[in-house]
Formats: C-alpha cells, sequence, structure tokens
C-alpha cells in the first residue's frame, strides 16, 4: 500500500478466524480499496482523505460492506450452505 501524504488517514485491520470467511471478507472490499494480508487470520485497508468529512464517508461505506457481507456469511452459516461437505448424510 502507499502511504499518502493527507491530512487524514485511517488503517483498519480485519481479523476472522475462518480463513474462508476472511477471505471473502477482503474480497468484498476488492472494488472499493486495496487491501493487504497481516497475517492468517487477518487483513487490513488503509484510506486517506484531504478532510475529515470524506474520510468519513469513505469509512461508513467499507465498514457497511464489510457488514453486510458478514451478516450474509451468517445467514450461509446458520442456513446450512451446499458448499459444505454433505457427504455423511447419505
Amino acid at each position: 500500500m502507499v502511504v499518502a501524504e493527507t491530512p487524514y488517514s485511517l488503517v483498519c485491520v480485519v481479523t476472522q478466524t475462518d480463513a474462508d470467511d476472511l477471505q471473502a471478507l477482503r474480497d468484498s472490499l476488492v472494488s472499493e480499496t486495496e487491501s493487504k494480508l497481516v497475517d492468517s487470520n487477518s487483513f487490513c485497508f488503509e484510506l486517506h482523505e484531504q478532510n475529515a468529512k470524506d474520510l468519513r464517508a469513505m469509512w461508513n461505506t467499507r465498514i457497511r460492506g464489510l457488514i453486510a457481507a458478514d451478516e450474509i456469511l451468517q445467514a450461509i452459516e446458520s442456513a446450512g450452505s451446499s458448499t459444505k461437505d454433505d457427504s455423511n448424510e447419505a
């Protein structure tokens, strides 16, 4: 990631113990911002803006996207995703 010289910046670190869920959360931001893996359970992204109002708007957009992705993942998991191995149910 490139560190821009702007008056307002933030770094967000997202941690998730499930590797597939972590990748899904990271993928949910792919059209919004660059992210990088911190370790096997975390990734981070940075925001840099010229004014606080714009930084807040960018933050809200990213966080809403992460919340929506997390809620979808929870719904899939609670419904018993078809991507899970159902071979033992025969």
